[in-house]
């Protein structure tokens, strides 16, 4: 989205859909790590004034509210560390965040500190998280941008230097692919944002590319930047507009955690999610019995790439690591898979210690029917 002008606007649906998420995600995140730890952190670079023109909650208010339920029966502490770069919008932030509280009773609303800052992004944020001693405990940083090159490699390098960190980014394509070109001061931009220059070539890809490429390379950027996993996921509304979430962590029970929110995002919002691994990419609805069908043609073709197989708990760990899919999607599509003689299963039954090989017909079968697979 463009810049907004004024103090407030109003919410769009990526929005809407980003905002679903990160409540979604953010209610199982606080209680286990609080199980362990006296202290944990959120953190916001982009936080906005804390409402929309409809009166809907911005991320800083999802967020406390979030930690509310989180402490009702916790004696722990939530730090939330949040920079706007507008004046007019961090005094708007405060008053929302004052309203939020006023919501609350005080034995709940002492334990969440919040701390509010006018500024930019980078090095606002990280001064902030180090001057705090938040950069040692389990911290969550969500970098919302307003879709340009505005956070910083070295921002990124900073955060995932620390194990305990996870981040969640908004990447917006379609800036750098229409305007970065002809612009010396948007590619520098771009160079700050992807720590190289790489990332440029997208100006040499067909046009029906541009976007999956440079897609490709943010992946790449957060992953060289520290983050030991990262879970990148398209996000497109109902005007076919484009945006990506990354999501960076060390943590595999962060990415089972996040998925399991993005899929019990509300499909009143008009979103969509695409897998980056499906060659089809196919739109996929948010439903509570998702379509699973690029999931199909992606575990296939990595069944395929091993002459021995695959074994359920690998096609798992595939599906957690590589796709938009939760690994407890697995084993009920591999059965249906071996009775489509998509497959073989050895043994029969399915467990995590289960091979599963391309399908080869008894040599006495008769050949195969169509069994309606749909590639």
């Amino acid at each position: 989205m463009a810049v907004p002008k004024n103090t407030v606007w109003p919410r769009d649906p990526h929005t809407a859909a980003k905002h679903d998420l990160l409540k979604k995600y953010l209610q199982p995140w606080a209680p286990i790590l609080l199980s362990r730890n006296e202290t944990i952190t959120y953190a916001e670079g982009f936080s906005g004034p804390g409402i929309y023109t409809e009166g809907e909650p911005g991320s800083p208010i999802v967020a406390y509210e979030a930690f509310v339920a989180a402490l009702r029966h916790r004696p722990k502490n939530i730090r939330m560390v949040l920079v706007e770069g507008d004046k007019r919008r961090a005094a708007e932030l405060q008053e929302q965040i004052a309203r939020a509280r006023e919501r609350h009773p005080e034995e709940v609303n002492r334990r969440i500190s919040v701390q509010s800052f006018h500024g930019e992004c980078h090095p606002t944020l990280l001064d902030r998280l180090r001057i705090s001693g938040a950069l040692r405990q389990p911290l969550f940083v969500l970098l919302d941008s307003y879709g340009g090159p505005d956070i910083p490699f070295a921002l990124l390098q900073q955060l995932a230097a620390h194990r305990s960190t996870e981040a969640m980014v908004t990447f917006a394509p379609a800036f750098l692919t229409r305007f970065a070109q002809k612009n010396d001061g948007h590619r520098e931009a771009g160079n700050a944002a992807f720590g190289g220059s790489e990332w440029q070539a997208v100006f040499d890809q067909r046009s029906g590319d541009k976007f999956t490429f440079l897609r490709d390379q943010y992946r790449e950027t957060l992953r060289r930047a520290g983050f030991t996993h990262t879970l990148y996921f398209e996000m497109v509304d109902e005007g076919g507009r484009v945006l990506y979430l990354i999501f960076g962590t060390s943590h595999e029970k962060g990415l089972e955690k996040m998925k399991e929110a993005m899929w019990s995002v509300d499909s009143d919002h008009g979103v969509r999610y695409r897998d980056p691994r499906d060659v089809q990419q196919q739109q996929l609805a948010l439903e509570l019995e998702p379509n699973t069908e690029p999931l199909r043609r992606i575990l296939l073709e990595y069944i395929s790439s091993c002459p021995r197989g695959r074994s359920v708990a690998e096609l798992r760990h595939y599906t957690l690591l590589d796709t938009v899919y939760k690994p407890t999607q697995v084993t009920a599509l591999v059965r249906q898979m071996r009775d489509a003689k998509d497959v073989s299963t050895e043994p029969h039954k399915v467990t995590g210690e289960t091979r599963v090989l391309p399908y080869t017909p008894h040599p006495e079968a008769g050949p195969r029917h169509d069994q309606g697979a749909l590639f």
